[in-house]
């Protein structure tokens, strides 16, 4: 039986996730998810002009990073994606950790990174912070709802994660706090990076 994503340029190892329209680019945006082994994968997103017929990749081929989320930003032509980086060591899977918050524009295809990990500032008491789920665009791009997730030692000594919604503001990288989420709220594609589940 003949792949139908195959007959039109997406390759046969990934399953579809899910399809957005883009409409100031006229394109739409396929999000696919290939398996690769021991639970995990990674996700890609391909487009495609309503004129052609066929899907190409617009995230940068890789077995490393994951584009997790998309947001659309029709009106700035920019698509927001969270990108995960997988950790490995001899040949197994361990786990992700954040890599970075990625922007494409929707007519060139361009891919840059607007944050990168290690560039969001942690404060007091949390000594690590990271995008977890991208939520909404807003003021054409230059502010991101998100959910983020600030680490700290407890008392015991022992690494505990708080999540919270934050604005993150594209143009200088800062980010402003919100409201916390309390554990009952998260929802389960919320995710702490040492334990996050492939899709």
């Amino acid at each position: 039986m003949t792949n139908q994503w195959q007959s039109i340029g997406i390759s046969p190892e990934e399953r579809f996730l899910e399809l957005y329209f883009e409409p100031e680019s006229e394109q739409f945006l396929a999000h696919f998810y290939e398996q690769l082994g021991d639970g995990f994968g990674v996700k890609s997103l391909y487009a495609r002009h309503f004129t052609e017929n066929e899907y190409h990749k617009i995230t940068p081929e890789s077995k490393q990073l994951t584009y997790e989320d998309v947001i659309l930003c029709p009106e700035s032509k920019k698509i927001f994606v969270n990108v995960f980086k997988i950790k490995k060591k001899h040949d197994k899977y361990l786990g992700y950790d954040w890599h970075s918050l990625q922007m494409i524009d929707s007519n060139t295809g361009e891919v840059s990174e607007v944050l990168k990990a290690g560039q969001l500032d942690s404060e007091k008491p949390y000594s690590k912070v990271w995008i977890t789920e991208l939520r909404r665009a807003r003021q054409h791009g230059e502010q991101l709802v998100c959910t983020m997730a600030f680490e700290k030692k407890n008392k015991r000594g022992s690494l505990e994660t708080e999540y919270y919604i934050c604005k993150v503001f594209t143009k200088t990288g800062l980010y402003k706090r919100v409201t916390k989420l309390e554990d009952n709220v998260l929802q389960m594609d919320n995710f702490k990076v040492e334990d996050k589940n492939a899709a």
